[in-house]
């Protein structure tokens, strides 16, 4: 009877200090802020992406780094490295840089699709979420009368999720087909055509070509 009483009492001690621990652990820590950046004054500033390839394959590194660096030509180069299996960190040291890559994408390595977001201030680059790619998607068919941008930001977001549209153009009274920008969900399949109900209550089918668009399985999408 002592040792389970000794026993109990030991018990209830690690409990005791478990609970001291755990209320430790969820007291709140704010830094006191000055009001400055906390980098070192000579510090050049950066920008950041983080991103992951379509694809099942290794991706090396070294190989990677040269193909891009060649293909994006940055202005003051970029800064490449691997942060998680898979998960890849790019370095701009040139604001206009990381720009060009975000508005003229989707990029790719051996055909595989670059998925990629700028990595914000207060952010950890492995909490970016990955699940869409900005893409130009080319509408055909759109009817007369059915081709205003409210429209075609629903159909931007039929498609995955509107991001703006093509200006280059919008002084023509009419196009060929329409470009905009969309998010396109990577877990999805792509949408090849849509059946469009006009005012009147008629239909027409609505058709979508993606630009710059790499592998993707042509079965299912």
């Amino acid at each position: 009877m002592a040792t389970s009483a000794e026993g109990g009492g030991v018990e209830g001690v690690t409990w005791q200090w478990a609970d001291l621990v755990i209320a430790a652990e969820e007291e709140r820590f704010e830094p006191v802020l000055d009001g400055v950046d906390d980098a070192p004054v000579d510090a050049q500033p950066v920008w950041s992406l983080v991103g992951r390839f379509l694809t099942r394959k290794l991706v090396k590194l070294e190989f990677m780094r040269e193909v891009l660096a060649l293909v994006w030509q940055s202005v003051q180069g970029v800064q490449v490295t691997e942060i998680q299996p898979r998960l890849f960190l790019f370095v701009f040291f040139h604001k206009t840089d990381m720009e060009r890559i975000l508005n003229d994408g989707p990029w790719a390595y051996e055909n595989a699709t670059l998925v990629c977001r700028q990595v914000v201030d207060g952010m950890r680059p492995e909490d970016v979420v990955l699940d869409t790619v900005d893409m130009w998607v080319q509408v055909h068919g759109l009817p007369m009368g059915h081709t205003s941008e409210k429209i075609l930001e629903q159909v931007g977001n039929y498609l995955g999720g509107f991001v703006k549209f093509d200006d280059r153009l919008l002084n023509v009274p009419w196009k060929a087909f329409y470009r905009i920008r969309v998010a396109i969900p990577v877990d999805k399949p792509i949408k090849r055509r849509m059946n469009f109900v006009k005012r009147d209550k008629s239909t027409c089918w609505v058709s979508f070509k993606y630009e710059r668009l790499h592998n993707f399985c042509f079965y299912c999408g």
